[in-house]
């Protein structure tokens, strides 16, 4: 099974966090194999973490970069580089903020969906999800 890769670059803002939708889209076109709940799943990570960066970015600085790499092939993978301040997360501590929190949810959420999430600080953060495709085990 040969790998399909989409891929877009620009500034962290919402507007291409937005445009993302359609990277996932183009991706989800050209992954005939990949079911709909895996599809909906992982793009629902990608767009949480997207988010998280865009809305934590600093602002009135220097602008901060965002690439986004989609692959699909045995498994959904995804990496975001960013150019923003490395952050300094426990991922394996992230939790579901309360129900009536207006924030908060989305590592727990990208953590739940994902097989592997992680951040690395490299010049900026790489961001790394996986979900594993197929039928799962309960």
């Amino acid at each position: 099974m040969s790998e399909i890769t989409v891929t877009r670059e620009g500034a962290a803002t919402l507007e291409f966090v937005e445009g993302l939708h359609a990277a996932l889209e183009e991706l989800a076109g050209s992954a005939p194999h990949i079911t709909e709940d895996d599809l909906s799943l992982f793009s629902l990570a990608v767009i949480e973490i997207a988010t998280n960066i865009a809305v934590h970015a600093p602002q009135g600085g220097d602008v901060v970069s965002l690439s986004v790499e989609l692959s699909a092939g045995d498994e959904l993978r995804a990496v975001l580089r960013d150019s923003a301040p490395p952050v300094h997360l426990d991922l394996t501590a992230a939790t579901m903020a309360d129900a009536l929190a207006e924030s908060g949810r989305g590592l727990a959420i990208a953590a739940a969906v994902c097989d592997e999430l992680s951040v690395e600080r490299r010049r900026g953060n790489l961001w790394r999800l996986v979900r594993r495709v197929g039928p799962r085990s309960m």
